[in-house]
Order: structure tokens, then C-alpha cells, then sequence
């Protein structure tokens, strides 16, 4: 199972991308060896590969099972172990995982997804209790649906419609609304905010 996972040096800079099975520890070792010949030091990590096949619990086996937490969480522990030791020498890092605002709402037909994402909003509360004694922040992003080619190839049209009315913002959202919550996750202006899970999802869910 192979997913592409890109390395970018910082905002509007100078950016690799390589393909590789991101659930794969020594396809990332490569990845990550390249990408640090290129730019050095590796201290901000942004997780946001997932995989959301939509199916009844009753349909959904095992391997499915394994499949979708070897996407969605799996590869996180892998790229959080590849680069700490890196993000601990500088005393400093800053890791984003993508989540899920369905965490929170629950939607039919994707337990496993919704499982996946539940272990990565634990996962980050862990690192951020044990990490930030290092300078290490650790947060978390909740969106709603995203239009990517990935969703528009795989989701019905109208299924984009049916989840912009029950936000406050009726609209479907795209990858640029995260853009700036990454930035600022990512920015010396979060120093001291860490182990949270900010929803971004045009108002979905509000409470």
C-alpha cells in the first residue's frame, strides 16, 4: 500500500515529495534520510494520511481493520519515532496530526475510520504529556470533509452538499482552510499550547 508523503521546508519554500509506503518504517527511514540531505534538520512533522472506506461494521474484516489504523495511526508512530530523536537534540519540534471532527459527530459506515482517528487524538495527548519537557509541541487538527481529487474520485456529488448543511458554513471546505491552523500549530506563536484538538469545520460541531 503505497501513499506519497512530502517533506516541504517551510511556507512558500523549496519542497520534495517522495512516494513511498508511508506504513512501511524503512521506506520512511529513505524518505526521510533524502529529505534530510536536502534541508538538514527535520523538527516540524504534519501528519495528515488517511483512508476512509466506507462500509458496515458487519462487512468490514479484519484486514480492513488493519489496513485503515496502518494509514491513519500506524505511520504516525513511525514518522514520530523516525524524527524524535532529531526534534530532542534541537529541544525543539512541533508535530500535527490530522483527526476528525466524525470523533466527535460519529457518521454510519465508518467505525473504522472514526476508531482510527479516536486513537490519534489519544495519541497526541500522550506525546504531548511526555514530549514537551523537550520543546516539543504536539496537536491536532479536527476537519470536516475536505474536497481533494482523493474524496471527489471516491465520494458522491451530493454527498459534498449534504455535509455543508449541517455546518454553520455552508460550504465545502478545502485543503486552504487548514493551511493557516497549520502554520500557526507549527509557529513559535503556539509555543505553549500543546495536546489540543482544534475542530475546524465550519461549525459542525459547536459544543
Amino acid at each position: 500500500m503505497a501513499d506519497a508523503i512530502a517533506l516541504v521546508r517551510g511556507a512558500g519554500g523549496e519542497g520534495l515529495w517522495f512516494a513511498c509506503d508511508i506504513t512501511n518504517p524503512a521506506d520512511l527511514a529513505k524518505a526521510l534520510d533524502a529529505a534530510r540531505e536536502s534541508f538538514g534538520d527535520l523538527l516540524i512533522l504534519v501528519h495528515c494520511a488517511g483512508i476512509y472506506p466506507m462500509q458496515a461494521i458487519e462487512h468490514i474484516s479484519f484486514d480492513d481493520w488493519r489496513r485503515v489504523f496502518s494509514v491513519n495511526v500506524d505511520a504516525m508512530f513511525h514518522l514520530v519515532q523516525a524524527m524524535l530523536p532529531g526534534m530532542k537534540a534541537k529541544q525543539w519540534g512541533r508535530i500535527v496530526s490530522f483527526a476528525s471532527n466524525t470523533f466527535h459527530a460519529g457518521v454510519p459506515m465508518l467505525s473504522h475510520y472514526i476508531a482510527s482517528k479516536g486513537a490519534v487524538v489519544g495519541f497526541t495527548r500522550a506525546l504531548a504529556a511526555e514530549l514537551g519537557a523537550h520543546g516539543i509541541t504536539v496537536n491536532a487538527i479536527a476537519p470536516t470533509l475536505v474536497r481533494t481529487h482523493t474524496t471527489e474520485s471516491t465520494l458522491e456529488p451530493g454527498f459534498f452538499d449534504f455535509i455543508a448543511q449541517l455546518q454553520s458554513i455552508k460550504r465545502t471546505s478545502v485543503p486552504q482552510d487548514y493551511a493557516g491552523v497549520v502554520s500557526f500549530l507549527t509557529s513559535d506563536d503556539a509555543a505553549f499550547m500543546t495536546g489540543q484538538t482544534l475542530v475546524v469545520d465550519g461549525g459542525w460541531i459547536c459544543s
